[in-house]
């Protein structure tokens, strides 16, 4: 068979033409699947820590990286607003235009529901404000019948209600009982000398 009646033949154009479109396909899709996944091109999560998120942007934009705030936590000694962390961390290897996650530091203190520990000890009282996330915790001893018996919770200068909510920083004391009887019935009695006696007159 001759070379010129071999590609006349209607069948084996059909063939080579299949072939070429197949790789010319192949080679797009290669293309694009590349300039899709950025391959190759890898930047560097820069160290925006303690940033402002406003300021923080143009070091973003440099890298072509996006971000988002998707957390806040509160952090006493950092301030309000600044970047206190990232997903994926700092210095990490990155594909160009990923989006990074970002955690803020909370302009304000978690308000946390103060629990009910009346008739508690000591210990379980405690164990209860640490796993609320109550951060400054101690104990006071005040008068009462029963040692180590938790009679409430104290806050601010004065009495904290179970349901109320308050600051997570803020100081609380555990009033634990002294299990000294003897000395509510003296305050009782210094009152009642203390009290000016009434007039008859």
């Amino acid at each position: 068979m001759k070379i010129s009646n071999f590609f006349s033949n209607i069948f084996i154009k059909n063939i080579l033409l299949s072939i070429a479109v197949f790789l010319i396909i192949v080679f797009v899709v290669l293309g694009w699947l590349n300039r899709y996944t950025n391959h190759g091109q890898q930047v560097e999560v820069p160290d925006v820590r303690g940033m402002q998120v406003a300021d923080a942007a143009p070091f973003f934009q440099q890298r072509t990286l996006r971000y988002e705030v998707i957390d806040s936590t509160f952090v006493k000694n950092k301030a309000p607003g600044s970047i206190l962390e990232t997903i994926p961390p700092v210095k990490t290897n990155v594909k160009a235009g990923r989006t990074i996650y970002i955690t803020i530091n909370a302009y304000t203190a978690q308000l946390l529901a103060i629990p009910s520990v009346k008739d508690m000890s000591q210990r379980q009282a405690l164990a209860i404000l640490r796993s609320l996330g109550f951060e400054s915790i101690d104990t006071k001893i005040v008068p009462g019948a029963y040692k180590d018996l938790v009679l409430g919770l104290e806050g601010g200068g004065r009495t904290l209600e179970p349901g109320e909510r308050i600051p997570a920083d803020t100081p609380v004391y555990i009033l634990v009982s002294s299990g000294e009887v003897e000395n509510i019935f003296e305050s009782i009695e210094t009152e009642q000398d203390t009290t000016p006696e009434e007039s008859w007159f």
